[in-house]
């Protein structure tokens, strides 16, 4: 389910990046950036996203080996660990990999965490802690930022 089929009234446009439908849907729900609604509601939508469009998809070996594949990483991999070891190294922007998914393009790789760090402040793409927490992938790929 995503987190826009709550808002039926809302018309998605499946060609835009789902941040910048976010904030139209933000926008015309008057949801103040930065206020404590706009954070709740920004949590919610990551989550949302990122089980729909990810984290329901790696039970097994064949789902990690495409994420590592969608990230150009070099195979071949014969386990989850080696993966995990492979994308541990990778800095990307964990919304831009959903954001990816959507469009059917390839997510932007940074040099280096700073850059990273950079690329999120300025583009506000943050991720829920909580759901990093618990989710092994978000383990793999997070990365402390602030």
């Amino acid at each position: 389910m995503s987190f826009f089929d709550d808002y039926p009234a809302f018309k998605l446009d499946p060609s835009a990046p789902i941040t910048a439908e976010f904030k139209r849907l933000a926008n015309q729900r008057h949801w103040k950036k930065g206020s404590k609604t706009w954070r709740n509601m920004w949590n919610r939508f990551t989550t949302m996203e990122y089980e729909e469009l990810i984290g329901n998809h790696l039970a097994g070996l064949d789902g990690w080996r495409d994420l590592c594949e969608e990230l150009d990483l070099p195979g071949p991999f014969d386990s989850i660990r080696q993966c995990k070891k492979a994308l541990s190294k990778v800095h990307v922007n964990i919304v831009d990999v959903l954001e990816s998914r959507l469009l059917d393009r390839k997510p932007r790789k940074f040099p280096n965490k700073h850059a990273l760090a950079a690329y999120t402040r300025d583009s506000g793409k943050f991720m829920s802690r909580d759901l990093a927490k618990q989710d092994g992938l978000l383990k793999v790929l997070l990365r402390r930022l602030l």
